[in-house]
């Protein structure tokens, strides 16, 4: 069980860690392109803080009557889903040009 706790624990760090990189570079990319608009800049930092919100709720309400195997792809689903966090920043790019 503490190995579970342990992995769930450092699955959430690296949700955080991911998250406020992604948004640090969200800012900085609009300090840098003046063709990014406010409408444009909020919408994709909604949408980090959406993905967020949803990778931790996952992370911390699974399936409550799911089985051994059925957890691990639980929880391999949300780290996959973990990088579509890495892909809005490329939204935010394209937007720019």
């Amino acid at each position: 069980m503490t190995r579970v706790m342990a992995s769930i624990r450092k699955l959430k760090k690296d949700i955080n860690a991911l998250t406020y990189d992604m948004l640090t570079r969200c800012y900085v990319l609009k300090n840098y392109d003046p063709e990014i608009t406010e409408d444009e800049f909020d919408e994709v930092i909604r949408k980090i803080v959406f993905l967020r919100n949803d990778l931790i709720l996952r992370t911390n309400h699974p399936e409550s009557d799911a089985e051994s195997k059925n957890m691990r792809s639980h929880y391999r689903k949300v780290k996959e889903d973990l990088y579509e966090l890495l892909g809005v920043i490329d939204e935010l790019k394209e937007r720019g040009n």
